[in-house]
């Protein structure tokens, strides 16, 4: 979709390189939007990682996707169904003080797309997914793009509890390539239409950051918005003699996914970023360090 600026996507590496950040499983695109034709330059562009909640935004193209042709519309009321209330514990939604959604509730499509884009709720999700069906979002969104790996295929929700027809889907998986390029419609307002673009970025400029760690840089940007994923999968809260056979046979105790797709605008940069980490390590205090990064991506765009 768009041509790829070689000599800047090893301009990139190499300062990824002298950071240390090459040597984790990553993959970073950048989309410089402060030209009339953009160019897309990064590392490992074309990596398929776990995405974690960073999918949901394919979600909500389509269910506003379907609201503008006239299938659904944003106050129309949904009943909230089990499996799909998954989320127990509101501390897992520091500062958004909304009630968890439960079996039996009734809210609107607006309301669940606001809670799935704001504070990354996955009942909302799980919903909304059942509302649209997986395949109407792969064909309608990830194919239409030439998204292909990018597919929809589980809801947020464990695999026993998954409905029958998908309970053996693959992993959904993504690249910071069909990210980057997904929020570069969006912030041209060419993703489906105006109407699901503005719409998308309304949401997304209202995401709760508190408790969470990404692409945004609070004090240094002149404007963000975006949607992030993160998901742990930590040995040390089973049992000793799981913990002692992952580490000796794997290496490691625990396992993070830390991603993130935001568009920036800096002092003299305008462009979107994608960041998605795979960090793999024994000691619980070991982190990718996306906000690292994003200090040395602007940085380096500022430069330019």
């Amino acid at each position: 979709m768009f041509n790829e600026n070689i000599k800047r996507s090893q301009d990139l590496k190499k300062i990824l390189d002298t950071y240390g950040f090459t040597k984790n499983e990553m993959g970073i695109a950048i989309i410089d939007l402060n030209y009339s034709e953009p160019k897309i330059f990064g590392y490992n562009m074309d990596h398929f990682i776990y995405p974690a909640s960073v999918y949901k935004i394919f979600v909500g193209a389509e269910v506003l996707r379907r609201i503008e042709i006239g299938d659904f519309s944003l106050d129309q009321i949904i009943e909230i169904k089990s499996p799909n209330d998954v989320d127990k514990d509101s501390k897992i939604f520091p500062g958004d003080t909304r009630n968890l959604l439960k079996e039996g509730d009734n809210v609107s499509i607006d309301y669940l797309l606001d809670l799935m884009l704001t504070r990354s709720d996955n009942t909302a999700s799980n919903t909304l997914i059942d509302l649209v069906g997986r395949e109407s979002i792969t064909a309608n969104i990830v194919h239409k793009y030439n998204w292909y790996g990018s597919e929809v295929t589980r809801k947020f929700l464990d695999r026993i509890k998954e409905d029958k027809d998908y309970r053996f889907s693959e992993t959904t998986l993504s690249c910071v390539r069909h990210l980057v390029e997904f929020l570069c419609l969006v912030e041209k307002e060419k993703l489906i239409s105006s109407f699901v673009s503005k719409k998308l970025k309304e949401y997304m400029l209202r995401f709760n950051r508190q408790g969470k760690k990404g692409l945004w840089l609070n004090d240094v940007y002149e404007n963000y918005y975006g949607k992030g994923g993160w998901l742990e999968t930590n040995l040390y809260r089973y049992n000793m003699l799981s913990l002692l056979k992952a580490i000796i046979k794997k290496g490691w105790a625990i396992i993070r996914w830390s991603n993130d797709v935001g568009v920036v605008r800096g002092k003299n940069s305008y462009y979107v970023i994608a960041v998605m980490s795979v960090n793999k390590s024994i000691s619980p205090k070991s982190y990718f360090q996306i906000q690292k990064l994003a200090k040395v991506a602007y940085d380096f765009m500022e430069s330019k």
